[in-house]
């Protein structure tokens, strides 16, 4: 049992690393607009959506509260709209110092699934969180040089800390998402795995043209999608299977187990991210936009080293 969850979890994590990847290119190049890109992806979903059906109407039953799929739905529209800032982060920042941002999430997991439904803690989960707390920091600040002038015109530079513009807005979604595991852990006691799945995706589908009902993203958001290239609708396509299938592997994990142990899996997807990005940066150096000189292989590498080691410490 612990293995098969282990493995669900760990492949879900490859895919959305993969799924990260293709963000990151799309936004890069094509469609350079959050709101637009989140939209877009809708259309994309769609496919998924349709092919739930039949097994949500299978395993539904008449014992299930009526409540639990507009509960489900209101998550799912809340997560469309919130992940305008993942996109956005993935915009002004280099992806593999956004996706460990972004595994902050695990730390607000095993809080909140202490508080609100008793799943314990040890010290060996504490020192993996502080090494997943340490892997995030340290590939969100860098150390930057910057020339000084002085009034005697010297050219002395001096280091001083920048942190990264995305830190809040990924907090926000690590946050948002810490809370949909923890209801859905909830909900999953009484809700197979992908009726779940269903009803958070058609939540999520529902509630991104909301973000239309602003003139200014209307309009850009139409002139965008009017110039995409076929590849581009064949790429996100591929890259919501990817995302969704990952879905699927992780509620049907979480459905097995404690969700303070899957939610730290994908701790695990920074180090996927950065052996991803760093071979596309070295064999296709104009794909996607990736620092590869020295100190930052090393801050990154040290970095997902660190990650792997917190969330084996705190599986085990």
């Amino acid at each position: 049992m612990l293995m098969q969850w282990f493995i669900l979890a760990l492949i879900a994590s490859i895919l959305w690393a993969v799924v990260v990847i293709v963000d990151k290119f799309i936004l890069t190049h094509y469609i350079k607009d959050a709101v637009s890109y989140q939209v877009f992806l809708t259309l994309t979903m769609l496919p998924f959506l349709i092919s739930l059906l039949p097994f949500t109407s299978h395993n539904t039953n008449s014992s299930t509260p009526t409540i639990l799929p507009v509960i489900i739905i209101l998550l799912g529209v809340t997560m469309g709209l919130v992940y305008v800032l993942y996109n956005k982060a993935l915009l002004i920042e280099e992806v593999s110092r956004v996706t460990p941002l972004f595994y902050l999430s695990p730390l607000f997991v095993l809080l909140f699934s202490f508080m609100f439904i008793g799943e314990g803690l040890s010290l060996r989960r504490y020192v993996g969180i502080g090494l997943m707390v340490f892997s995030a920091i340290s590939v969100s600040v860098s150390l930057r040089r910057r020339n000084r002038d002085s009034h005697r015109q010297s050219h002395s530079h001096s280091l001083h800390i920048v942190l990264s513009p995305a830190l809040l807005m990924i907090l926000v979604l690590d946050i948002m998402n810490a809370g949909k595991d923890v209801i859905s852990k909830l909900i999953l006691s009484h809700l197979d795995y992908l009726s779940y799945l269903f009803w958070f995706l058609l939540g999520n589908i529902a509630g991104r043209p909301f973000l239309l009902l602003i003139p200014h993203n209307r309009e850009k958001t139409l002139m965008i999608i009017k110039t995409l290239p076929p590849k581009v609708y064949l790429l996100s396509f591929i890259s919501s299977s990817l995302a969704w299938t990952g879905y699927v592997l992780y509620f049907k994990a979480v459905s097995m187990t404690y969700i303070s142990l899957v939610s730290a899996i994908p701790t695990t997807q920074p180090f996927l991210v950065f052996i991803f990005a760093t071979l596309l940066g070295l064999f296709y150096p104009g794909l996607i936009e990736e620092k590869t000189d020295r100190r930052s292989l090393t801050i990154k590498g040290i970095a997902a080293v660190s990650v792997l080691i917190g969330a084996y410490l705190i599986l085990t």
